[in-house]
């Protein structure tokens, strides 16, 4: 019976050696903080994620690291936003210096984007068209975006498919929720009060959805600072419109709204997070918190109006 009972042990051990080793999770690279957040809110630890710009980075400006080609290049996924070359204008250089060979999912497909033909102030003339890059800030977008990257994740790791289908489904719901939040919420506050300053022009996607009126200081990109006539017609336009929800953003110096804000004589209303989530355990880590967060403050500032 000794003998019969190791025997069984020892084929029970060969057989473990055997068995097959357990499949490396799906790794993940997201460009910058709001994808890095949809794709953790989607996949939880069924992915090993890297997000290359973090929290309250500057994707427009950031400068990639020999860590972020070493993550690419063993990247089953690349997850992007790919609206305007300017937000990810290190992009493709890291894709060839990687040498990634994994799939690509541009989160914006599908999405409501803006043209520069429809905002006013960015007639590129002879240049070939832009778009808004901001595209997430409407939540009606964001719910698209977390719909691509619910299927990419399937797409790429079939056998976690249903997992990825419940998750996505749940938190597009949550979107579409806090997005019929925040239209009541701007509803509250007169039209005539919904009037804006902000470091740049990050929010025409949200002033858009939930009819505000922004005025930045500077352009899409945050590449250089506000001149001197741009202060000047900020001053003019706060003091002619009686405004006094001036914003500074989380990656921006706030030099110069400040300066804005007390040659007019307004007030400043707070922070809002524009090309990036707050780090991690700031008051807006996740997109919904962000979004939550942009909603109340701004809400806030208009009614000081």
């Amino acid at each position: 019976m000794k003998r019969f009972a190791l025997m069984i042990a020892a084929m029970c051990i060969l057989a473990l050696s055997r068995a097959p080793l357990a499949a490396e999770p799906l790794k993940v690279v997201a460009t910058f903080s709001v994808l890095g957040d949809m794709v953790a809110t989607i996949a939880g630890d069924r992915v090993a994620l890297t997000t290359i710009v973090g929290g309250d980075g500057d994707s427009e400006l950031y400068q990639p690291t020999p860590a972020d080609a070493r993550a690419l290049a063993e990247a089953n996924l690349l997850v992007l936003n790919d609206i305007n070359p300017d937000f990810e204008p290190w992009l493709d250089g890291l894709i060839r210096q990687s040498g990634f060979k994994g799939s690509k999912i541009v989160a914006s497909r599908g999405a409501r984007i803006i043209t520069a033909a429809e905002e006013e102030g960015h007639d590129t003339g002879d240049a070939a068209p832009k778009s808004d890059q901001h595209a997430w800030h409407d939540l009606a977008n964001g719910a698209i975006y977390a719909r691509n990257i619910g299927e990419a994740l399937a797409k790429a790791d079939p056998s976690n498919a249903d997992f990825y289908k419940t998750r996505s489904d749940a938190y597009i719901a949550e979107i579409k929720q806090l997005d019929a939040w925040a239209k009541a919420e701007i509803a509250e506050v007169p039209k005539g009060k919904r009037k804006v300053i902000t470091s740049h022009d990050g929010f025409e996607y949200l002033g858009k959805a939930y009819g505000i009126k922004l005025i930045p200081a500077r352009g899409w990109v945050n590449d250089k600072e506000a001149s001197a006539d741009d202060i000047a017609r900020l001053v003019t336009q706060i003091r002619d419109d009686k405004v006094k929800a001036v914003f500074v953003e989380n990656m921006n110096d706030p030099r110069v709204i400040e300066r804005v804000a007390q040659e007019a004589g307004a007030s400043i209303g707070g922070t809002l997070y524009s090309d990036a989530l707050s780090k991690p355990g700031g008051e807006a880590d996740t997109y919904l918190k962000m979004a939550r967060h942009n909603i109340s403050a701004l809400k806030a500032g208009m009614l000081k109006n």
